[in-house]
């Protein structure tokens, strides 16, 4: 008899694995299941058997018994989850006419570098394949970094509330104004005060001056500063790395001028200027374009920050980051680059 059972057990799994739908599997419960099923009609029997074998026997029907519902519930569970995904299908068909599980996600679309950000990350390789050592300084300044240690006097313009943003003093103890760095220089005595010569270091960072604003100016703004200080240096070894460092970063043939200027902080001042001899745009086309300040740092500078006289010389030079940008992309508008202007982003 339990060997019937067994049979009956395993006749019973292989015919589920095959049922295909709901309703062959309706005819599968009444068939091992059901009121007329053979372990129903066995169970009736049982009070014919002794009492031992009744124990057995009834054990090992209970058990198959169980086996038999669990094999329902399973497969029952089955064609539920696979009606819920039909239905959900057919709802979602309803909407889109179509829908193709196996196609692709959308992509998601890529977020691009700013156009300062290349620049910035450009410049800083192409002066770090020269030596220079990268260091940042902070947004705000006090007024002697700002102005006094480099030579910027009093009466100086720029001091003005007009030209400067000055910030209110956080009490009355406080020594030394603060105020939005106008400009990288600032760093120049900064990092002499704590390191000797020789040394070679460009200062990347933010600006602000109180301007009005239009194509060209704007009031916050990017420099790289950038200062090299050895007992040998002349206005000739930055002739060289300017060369350099321009011809690379624009690669093509630029004109690059050399002309006197004065900046309190160096002695002589320059400026120097380009000029593409194929521009695209005709704001730039044969016109002289100035993209740096510069110089031999005064002597002074190296007396404040306590470097013995004569021993040491060095050059100084600012870059406006924005300019170049303007410059390599045929940007008309400075303005651009703050605007968040997603149809512009997205050109680089």
């Amino acid at each position: 008899m339990a060997w019937e059972l067994f049979n009956l057990l395993k006749k019973a799994e292989e015919e589920i694995s095959s049922v295909q739908n709901e309703k062959d599997l309706e005819n599968w419960r009444i068939k091992y299941l059901g009121r007329k099923s053979p372990l129903s009609l066995f169970f009736k029997e049982l009070k014919n058997f002794s009492p031992s074998e009744k124990k057995e026997l009834g054990e090992k029907a209970n058990e198959i018994r169980k086996k038999l519902v669990d094999l329902y519930g399973k497969k029952k569970n089955e064609f539920q989850t696979e009606n819920n995904l039909n239905f959900s299908l057919a709802k979602q068909d309803k909407k889109t006419n179509f829908f193709d599980i196996t196609q692709p996600g959308k992509k998601t679309p890529l977020s691009h570098l700013h156009p300062l950000t290349l620049v910035f990350n450009e410049l800083t390789d192409l002066f770090g394949n020269l030596g220079f050592q990268i260091v940042e300084g902070p947004d705000i300044e006090t007024e002697y970094y700002n102005f006094d240690a480099l030579r910027i006097p009093e009466d100086h313009p720029s001091r003005e509330m007009w030209d400067t943003f000055w910030l209110a003093p956080k009490d009355k103890k406080q020594k030394s104004k603060l105020l939005l760095r106008t400009h990288t220089s600032p760093m120049q005595i900064r990092f002499m005060e704590k390191h000797q010569p020789p040394f070679r270091i460009i200062v990347p960072g933010r600006c602000f001056r109180y301007e009005a604003t239009d194509f060209s100016h704007e009031i916050q703004f990017h420099q790289i500063e950038g200062l090299v200080v050895d007992e040998n240096v002349s206005l000739a070894n930055f002739k060289s790395i300017v060369n350099n460092i321009l011809m690379t970063f624009f690669r093509k043939n630029i004109e690059i001028r050399f002309r006197n200027s004065y900046f309190p902080f160096v002695s002589p001042g320059i400026e120097v200027d380009i000029k593409f001899k194929k521009a695209k745009s005709s704001v730039y086309k044969n016109k002289w374009l100035e993209i740096m300040g510069a110089g031999m740092v005064h002597p002074e500078l190296f007396q404040n920050v306590g470097y013995e006289k004569n021993q040491w010389q060095g050059f100084a030079f600012g870059l406006g980051v924005e300019r170049l940008t303007m410059l390599k992309y045929n940007i008309p508008d400075i303005r651009l680059f703050f605007s968040s202007d997603i149809r512009f982003l997205k050109q680089f």
